[in-house]
């Protein structure tokens, strides 16, 4: 009789202990999947006219960069601030990591970075770390940045 009181008292006692750890396990598991994501703003200056908008593509890998804005992560057409000729856009709830940006100022609507015959762009255009390699765009390792968890700004002036 004393065996079996003594074996239900140390089952009641280790129950306790077994809530607990399965508490924390999941609680340490929840924290695992939380990704912490910051805003990342974007700032065009340059813009020679307030025709259109700027179109702005943020892409995370060399895939499409600069030229694809179908591969891009985010992409968005910001409007044009008359008074100081520049466009801004936030991108909220980045991932930390390793990112390009590509931008052009889109005076028609075309949606394109239009070119001439010999591939040099017809419209103001600019990249992150406002790259400026010649006779070529650039790559991704060029204008790629690190973005980190509480966010940041990044400034870009298009040239024309």
């Amino acid at each position: 009789m004393k065996t079996n009181a003594v074996n239900r008292w140390t089952r009641i006692l280790r129950m306790p202990r077994l809530i607990l750890g399965l508490a924390a396990f999941l609680l340490l598991a929840l924290c695992a999947q939380t990704v912490v994501a910051g805003d990342l703003a974007v700032l065009v200056t340059g813009v020679k006219n307030t025709d259109g908008k700027v179109a702005i593509a943020v892409y995370s890998s060399a895939e499409g960069f600069p030229k694809d804005a179908s591969k891009a992560l985010r992409k968005v057409m910001a409007p044009i601030d008359g008074a100081t000729h520049s466009a801004k856009a936030v991108f909220a709830g980045l991932k930390p990591g390793e990112y390009a940006i590509a931008v052009f100022h889109d005076d028609n609507g075309s949606g394109k970075l239009e070119t001439n015959f010999f591939g040099i762009p017809t419209k103001g255009y600019g990249f992150s770390n406002n790259v400026r390699p010649k006779m070529r765009a650039p790559s991704f390792d060029e204008a790629r940045f690190t973005f980190p968890a509480e966010g940041s700004a990044v400034g870009i002036g298009l040239n024309y």
